[in-house]
């Protein structure tokens, strides 16, 4: 079953290398940025870097927190193909947003429109939707912004 523990960088290199089609998308339109480069600033930039691990200890995704309270997530196709990884990752990952909570007064964020799949999951972690911005990012695509407040 899947499970997060702390980054390493083989995690990054190998999530960067196998990184959902729609996650290049959306990192691109936000950022106007090669998708490794957007990642690769992110998971610098964070406090908090944790890996989405298979059963096998395989990395199939990246999370984390920046010190404002930026949260994102990055991940394989792996993580949403395999259903018990998605069940996991929706319950480890709201006790993990619950006690980030506990540091952070709000988590935010913004997700491309079109990336259904991040939606769904970041509601199941108990995210609001506030707005959707139409023009957003570098490439002026529609994105939601979403937060959690303590």
């Amino acid at each position: 079953m899947g499970y997060l523990r702390k980054s390493n960088i083989k995690d990054f290199k190998f999530v960067v290398e196998n990184m959902r089609p729609m996650d290049k998308i959306e990192a691109y339109y936000q950022s106007g940025m090669k998708p490794e480069d957007a990642l690769s600033f992110t998971f610098l930039g964070s406090k908090t870097n944790m890996t989405i691990a298979g059963d096998d200890d395989q990395p199939i995704g990246l999370c984390g927190v920046q010190k404002d309270g930026r949260i994102w997530c990055v991940a394989t196709d792996e993580l949403f193909k395999n259903k018990k990884y998605r069940f996991q990752l929706t319950k480890q990952g709201k006790e993990w947003v619950d006690n980030l909570l506990e540091s952070y007064k709000i988590l935010y964020n913004y997700v491309y429109a079109e990336n259904t799949s991040a939606i769904k999951w970041l509601k199941a972690l108990g995210f609001t939707f506030v707005k959707l911005h139409e023009s957003y990012g570098q490439q002026k695509k529609p994105f939601y912004e979403f937060l959690r407040i303590a």
